[in-house]
């Protein structure tokens, strides 16, 4: 039982296959998703690279089946790293799906490994760079400290109400309001977690290359364009320098860094919201 486990939502994403590419170096993997062909694709290709892989197929807006997976993975070793990188976007989902997979599978995530994760090591929740597009509304709040009380969904739902006008606008404010709580559910949980000695944290990722974003670039080009103009380098991200990323902040180099949302976009938010220097 001295084996230790990172285990990786979104397991077969951009994301998520590429930072299991960094992390299985050091750790054995559970790649958790919902598509069981796509999970055992990613495995075959980092186990001819010498990783233990396992996997696991779940839906992450059902509470029992992310408990079951963080007993499966405890059950395994020692889990000492959780990286949530499972996550949707308006490019193709609507309001219901973005709350329960961003905000719901969060909160259920950190209920469910708090108990069985072991000390030195992180959970990292996945924000947004969207998340940087609006302040938090003290409404908002309001709703993600309430997110023990049974009709929590119910709150988080009304948040939406004055932007029933405009389906577009409802969900891309859905994705906000969702990584916003990712975001601070994390901050909420630093002390409990460092009695622990678990750091948790969130990353909110800019506009990296991924299938994901891909589907923005080819459903709504002009939206992409407009992106790509706000950063400062000029390009996309590329999966490996967030994967890079997580893997220094599970790292005991990134021991201090816990209780914070660290903005990896390339000074694309300091672009838009900042007067830049000619």
């Amino acid at each position: 039982m001295d084996k230790k486990i990172t285990v990786i939502t979104g397991g077969h994403g951009g994301m998520g296959k590429v930072i299991a590419g960094e992390l299985g170096k050091e750790t054995s993997l559970v790649l958790a998703d919902m598509d069981e062909n796509k999970l055992q694709q990613v495995k075959a290709a980092l186990e001819e690279t010498g990783y233990n892989v396992f996997t696991y197929v779940f839906d992450i807006t059902d509470s029992a089946e992310v408990e079951a997976l963080a007993e499966y993975a405890g059950s395994l070793g020692q889990v000492v790293n959780v990286i949530n990188a499972a996550g949707v976007s308006p490019t193709d989902t609507h309001t219901d799906v973005i709350l329960k997979v961003n905000a719901l599978g969060t909160l259920n995530m950190v209920r469910a490994f708090y108990p069985i994760m072991a000390g030195g090591g992180a959970m990292i929740n996945f924000g947004s760079v969207a998340a940087y597009t609006m302040e938090q509304d003290p409404a908002w709040t309001e709703v993600f400290e309430a997110w023990d009380e049974p009709d929590f969904y119910d709150r988080l739902l009304a948040l939406l109400a004055p932007y029933e006008f405009d389906e577009f606008v409802k969900d891309g404010t859905a994705y906000v309001i969702s990584k916003r709580f990712a975001m601070y559910f994390s901050q909420m949980n630093v002390m409990r977690f460092a009695k622990k000695g678990i750091r948790i944290l969130s990353v909110s990722p800019g506009s990296y290359l991924t299938p994901m974003h891909q589907k923005l670039i080819d459903n709504q080009p002009d939206t992409a364009e407009d992106q790509l103009e706000l950063v400062p380098c000029g390009r996309w991200g590329h999966p490996y320098e967030i994967a890079a990323f997580i893997a220094f902040l599970c790292s005991k180099g990134a021991g201090f860094i816990a209780g914070v949302d660290l903005l990896a976009d390339a000074g694309q938010t300091a672009n838009t919201f900042i007067e830049q220097i000619e």
